[in-house]
This record gives C-alpha cells, sequence and structure tokens, in this order.
C-alpha cells in the first residue's frame, strides 16, 4: 500500500495498491453484480446498490480492508481504532453531484470495477462549491484497488472542513461500477 497526501493539508489522501495483487485479483473476478443487495442509507431513490455484507466474498473482502488499519494509521499519523465499510455497486445512470459529506466521519473510497473498464469514473475534489476544472483540487481516477482517504474530522477549534467532491461522469448503460467505501473513527 502506498499512501501519498494531495497537499499541504494532509486532509486528502491518495491511496494506490490497497490490497496485495493476489487479493485485487480475487476482488476482481467476483460476479458482484450478482450478490444480494439493497439500497439504504440515505440513497434509497439512487441507482446504487448496496451489497449485502453477509455474503461470504464480500465478508472476505470486507475483511482484508479492515486489515489495513494499522498501515493506514502509521502512514497517516491517525488512532484511529475501528473501521467498517459497505460495498457499492454503481448501476447505469448513477451520478454524483457536487457536496460535501458534512458530518460523517473519515471516509475511504476504494475503486475496482469501472465501466468499460475506463478511469474516468473516479472522484473529483474541488476547492470550492464549484465543479469548474478550473477549481480542481485533485482528481481521483476509478483505477482497481486505488482511491482517496479524507479526513472529514472536525478541527480543534470545532470548526468542520468543506470537502467539496463529485463523481460527474454518469455509468453508461450496461455497464456498472463498484466501489468499496470504510469509515475510520477513533474512540
Amino acid at each position: 500500500m502506498n499512501v501519498v497526501p494531495v497537499d499541504h493539508t494532509r486532509r486528502l489522501w491518495a491511496i494506490y495498491d490497497l490490497l496485495g495483487e493476489e487479493k485485487k485479483n480475487y476482488i476482481l473476478g467476483l460476479p458482484w453484480n450478482t450478490f444480494a443487495w439493497s439500497r439504504g442509507g440515505g440513497q434509497e431513490t439512487w441507482p446504487r446498490r448496496q451489497l449485502d455484507p453477509d455474503v461470504p466474498e464480500v465478508m472476505l473482502a470486507s475483511g482484508w480492508i479492515c486489515e489495513c488499519l494499522s498501515d493506514i494509521n502509521q502512514a497517516l499519523g491517525t488512532k484511529f481504532s475501528r473501521s467498517w465499510g459497505i460495498w457499492w455497486l454503481d448501476e447505469p445512470g448513477f451520478s454524483c453531484n457536487l457536496h460535501t459529506d458534512g458530518h460523517l466521519p473519515n471516509a475511504m473510497q476504494i475503486f475496482w470495477v469501472s465501466p468499460n473498464n475506463s478511469d474516468q469514473y473516479g472522484t473529483g475534489f474541488y476547492h470550492y462549491k464549484n465543479s469548474s476544472n478550473s477549481y480542481i483540487r485533485h482528481q481521483f481516477y476509478s483505477r482497481p484497488n486505488n482511491g482517496y482517504l479524507m479526513l472529514n474530522h472536525a478541527e480543534p477549534d470545532g470548526s468542520q472542513p468543506l470537502q467539496w467532491h463529485a463523481m460527474l461522469n454518469i455509468v453508461p448503460e450496461n455497464t456498472w461500477r463498484l466501489s468499496s467505501y470504510w469509515f475510520f473513527e477513533c474512540d
């Protein structure tokens, strides 16, 4: 795993090669679009499936990501004590408008499968509430086993950082996008 800060704020990090090659290939070889799923988490109207965490293959892959907690803490200088996550399968028509995550915990999104094997279905982060290319802070590409980690906790003075981000390219017909979204918290 390679973890690199995106800028001087050290609140947005690029994650490369989260899991080893063997685990990555196992994940990429699974029939994700056949697994049990539901819609939830406040996204019931989105064309997004939340995969059932009790599917054995999902449980195994989730366990591998949870095992990365100490390496993530070491790379970021954090003291996260727990992590948990979801696997999302984004259906045709899915995109995500510019937003912040508000008071959600620190989060990591790792991309696994992208429509037509294109890397153009990642997340872009912006300096302001404006998705113009001139305001781009960093564009994360949807490449397997890569993604970002966003430190979203409040500052010591209680202020909340505004990390504007979006996935503006619409998932095309007859394709889907798979990502894992992990949360990190301290006791």
